[in-house]
């Protein structure tokens, strides 16, 4: 009665362009989730306006460039 293996995962480098794998994607969906969470905390974790920026910076760009096609 020994200690079962663990099974082994291979991991491929993919050559050129590839297409998206939604469906791995949406399978790994939460990890995703969850780094991109990771990633936008520690970027904004010491800054004034915090996770709001992530929100106030493509809002404000917007706001620029329609009042530059207004005028």
């Amino acid at each position: 009665m020994g200690i079962a293996a663990a099974p082994v995962v291979v991991v491929e480098l993919s050559r050129g362009w590839r297409a998206l794998d939604l469906r791995e994607l949406w399978r790994l969906r939460e990890l995703v989730y969850f780094l991109a969470l990771r990633d936008v905390k520690v970027r904004y974790k010491q800054t004034a306006l915090g996770v709001a920026w992530v929100l106030l910076q493509p809002l404000l760009a917007m706001g620029r460039s329609c009042s530059a096609v207004a005028a």
